[in-house]
C-alpha cells in the first residue's frame, strides 16, 4: 500500500514564521489520490484538527486516513502515528512515547539530524522508527546521518515528503505490507516492512512554498523585522521581504537563483560541520 507519512495542513503554525503548511486537508487528499497515494497520515504541528477536518472527506478521495501529529517535545519533533488523541507538546521525549504507546500508536523520529536543530539527534534511538529519508532536507547529509544512526541503532526506517503543501505531497513514499487499518499499518512499520521511494523535493517547488508563506504573514514578518533587526541587517531583510510581493512574475527568476544559493551553501555547510564534528 503506498503510504505517505509526514504532510502538514493549513493547521500547521510556525514560530517565527507563523504560517507552516499553505493548503487544506482536502486539497491534501485531492492531491494524495491523484497521485495514486492510497493512505496518508496528516501530521500537523502540535494539533490533530487538520486531521479530524480530513477524516470527513477521506471516503471521498478514497484515501485511507491515518491520524496523526508531529509533536514538538523538550527533546525535538516526533511524529506520533495511530493516536487517538491529541499530544500535548512540550513534555520530554520518554513522557511522550509513554502517552502515545498508551493510545496503541507509535512514535517515529522526525528528521533527527536536521540543520534547524528541531530534530531528536542522538535521542532518536529511543523512538519506535527513524525517518532517514525527509524530502526537504536538501544539504543532503541529515538524511545521511539519520540512516547510518538508523543502521547503527538496528531501527526501522521510514521515508517522509514532510509536504507543507499540496504539491510537496509524494517524494517521500513508503509501499507498505498491510492492510487499510491503522494497526496493521503500524504494525509493519515496526517491523520494517515497507519498501521506500523518495526524491528530495525540487528547489523550485519549496520556492513557491516559501514565497507563498511569507505572502500570507507579510505584517507578521514585517513587524518582526522592524521590532528586532537594525541597520543593514534590516534594510537587506526588508528589502528581500518586499520581493515577494512581486511574485508571481519576473522576480522569480531571481529568487529561484537565490533558492539554489542558499541550498548549496547549505550542503557545503552541512559537510564541512560534519568533517569538523561539530
Amino acid at each position: 500500500m503506498l503510504t505517505e507519512l509526514h504532510t502538514h495542513t493549513i493547521f500547521s503554525k510556525g514560530t517565527k514564521l507563523v504560517v507552516e503548511g499553505i493548503d487544506g486537508p482536502e486539497q491534501m487528499l485531492k492531491t494524495a489520490k491523484l497521485k495514486g497515494i492510497q493512505a496518508m497520515a496528516i501530521t500537523d504541528h502540535d494539533t490533530i484538527d487538520g486531521y479530524l477536518h480530513a477524516k470527513k472527506l477521506a471516503k471521498k478521495y478514497d484515501v485511507f486516513l491515518i491520524p496523526g501529529e508531529e509533536v514538538t517535545t523538550a527533546d525535538g519533533h516526533l511524529v506520533a502515528l495511530g493516536i487517538t488523541d491529541f499530544i500535548k507538546p512540550q513534555m520530554s521525549l520518554e513522557e511522550t512515547l509513554d502517552v502515545i504507546h498508551k493510545q496503541g500508536g507509535i512514535g517515529i523520529s522526525s528528521h533527527p539530524f536536521d540543520l534547524k536543530k528541531c530534530g531528536l539527534k542522538e535521542k532518536a534511538q529511543y523512538c519506535d522508527a527513524i525517518e532517514a529519508y525527509n524530502s526537504i532536507n536538501l544539504e543532503r547529509i541529515s538524511n545521511w546521518k539519520a540512516r547510518k544512526f538508523a543502521k547503527k541503532w538496528k531501527k526501522p526506517v521510514t521515508a517522509g515528503s514532510d509536504a507543507h503543501s499540496a504539491e510537496m505531497i509524494g517524494n517521500g513514499l513508503n509501499e507498505i505490507s498491510a492492510e487499510k487499518d491503522v494497526d496493521s499499518i503500524i504494525k509493519a512499520i515496526k517491523k520494517g516492512k515497507n519498501k521506500i521511494t523518495f526524491r528530495y523535493a525540487p528547489i523550485s517547488v519549496v520556492r513557491r512554498w516559501s514565497v507563498i508563506r511569507f505572502k500570507y504573514a507579510y505584517e507578521q514578518t514585517f513587524s518582526h523585522i522592524n521590532k528586532n533587526y537594525k541597520g543593514p541587517k534590516k534594510q537587506l531583510s526588508l528589502a528581500m521581504l518586499n520581493l515577494v510581493k512581486k511574485s508571481p512574475g519576473p522576480i522569480d527568476y531571481p529568487i529561484q537563483a537565490l533558492a539554489c544559493f542558499g541550498v548549496s551553501c547549505s550542503i557545503i555547510y552541512s559537510g564541512v560541520r560534519e568533517l569538523i564534528g561539530i
